[in-house]
């Protein structure tokens, strides 16, 4: 089921003279999501919106939304340009719609990238980000959401941005991210710290954001490496400009 009664209001593009470049955070708030895993949560979206406006370019031209998901999906905060998203806090309980929750991320994506084309605004590929710790409790599978996210993303439509924690479905993930060769970003060890993920998440939307049209985008992390809490699989960099 999808709820469309946003806490935060949907706000026009700014700077229509500048590329834009939408983002979709769809974050997972069913009950097995533990407070820890949703209080770190919390903290990074903030730090997202603070690392990506360090570029004053970005801070007007990527535009965000935050849907949640559990027995339902919520639209938190709807399309505005990142430099005004929201603080907010999450509460979690309730069944897992991931299913849904893509299905509408994409939905909401391709009602942006509609005003985007309304507006003569040109557009970078957009982001969509899903962090889940199960599968689908509600459809039971993820069969149509992985039908369509193959179709967009080999397409060049959109890039999945896929993080698995605790106890998240391999099956469900590789479904999802078979158009990336069966890729997705894994917290180790039992770990709920998203620090690397969210910060690498924000410095690459910054940096492709703000990219010239063709230029090979590279960004410092440890994110895939023994360092970090967060795997990949490829290798990122090659990911990052696929």
């Amino acid at each position: 089921m999808f709820t469309e009664t946003p806490r935060f209001a949907s706000q026009p593009p700014a700077a229509i003279d500048k590329d834009h470049m939408s983002v979709l955070i769809a974050v997972d708030t069913s009950s097995s999501v533990s407070g820890a895993a949703l209080r770190n949560i919390n903290a990074n979206l903030n730090n997202f919106k603070r690392i990506v406006c360090e570029d004053p370019v970005a801070a007007k031209c990527v535009d965000v939304c935050v849907i949640s998901f559990d027995d339902e999906v919520r639209v938190i905060q709807d399309w505005c340009p990142i430099k005004d998203m929201q603080s907010f806090e999450l509460t979690c309980g309730g069944c897992t719609d991931l299913n849904g929750a893509v299905l509408t991320g994409i939905q909401k994506i391709r009602e942006r990238s509609a005003e985007y084309v309304a507006q003569g605004i040109v557009e970078r590929k957009p982001y969509l980000i899903v962090m889940t710790d199960g599968f689908d409790t509600v459809t039971g599978n993820v069969d149509a959401a992985a039908d369509l996210v193959y179709q967009r993303v080999t397409g060049n439509k959109m890039k999945l941005w896929f993080l698995g924690y605790g106890e998240y479905d391999k099956a469900t993930a590789s479904k999802l991210c078979r158009a990336h060769g069966d890729w997705c970003f894994e917290v180790k060890n039992g770990d709920f710290n998203f620090n690397d993920f969210f910060d690498f998440a924000a410095n690459s939307v910054k940096a492709v954001s703000v990219s010239a049209p063709g230029e090979k985008v590279k960004v410092d992390t440890t994110v895939g490496t023994d360092q970090s809490n967060v795997g990949m699989v490829p290798l990122r960099d090659a990911w990052l400009n696929g």
